[in-house]
């Protein structure tokens, strides 16, 4: 009796977990990180090709693993203020598992850059062209 009991017990937290975590008023999608970064004064140039000589081929490779599904970048082309953020970078994770892929991330990094010095190495001369202002992250809803 107490087995019937406890199962009858866990299948309805099961189905009430289920339930609560579905909202009546939109359908969850992909998960966002959102990068805000400020270039150093002198280094856009620089920053730009960064991008594309590095980080486009290693969004290119985590697509090809699943780790995520888009990326996008943004210009803020009208600053509020002098410190404001330059460059916005969203990366499209199908779902918060995919974060959690560190190993996937860390070869395609090596892939990239070939030993974990070198990687070290882009990452120090990365910071000499732009900070990080603030790192968010989002999910997408679609309204039902």
């Amino acid at each position: 009796m107490k087995k019937v009991l406890l199962g009858t017990l866990l299948a309805v937290m099961l189905i009430a977990g289920f339930v609560a975590a579905q909202n009546p008023n939109y359908e969850n999608g992909p998960v966002w990180r959102v990068v805000y970064y400020r270039i150093k004064p002198g280094q856009e140039a620089a920053c730009w090709k960064d991008f594309q000589e590095n980080f486009k081929p290693i969004f290119e490779l985590w697509k090809k693993e699943g780790v995520v599904t888009d990326y996008r970048i943004f210009q803020n082309p009208l600053k509020a203020r002098p410190d404001d953020w330059d460059i916005v970078l969203w990366l499209a994770h199908p779902n918060y598992a995919a974060l959690d892929q560190e190993a996937k991330i860390a070869a395609a990094y090596l892939k990239h850059y070939g030993s974990p010095e070198a990687a070290a190495a882009a990452a120090k001369k990365r910071s000499e062209l732009r900070e990080t202002v603030a790192t968010h992250l989002v999910r997408e809803v679609s309204l039902k």
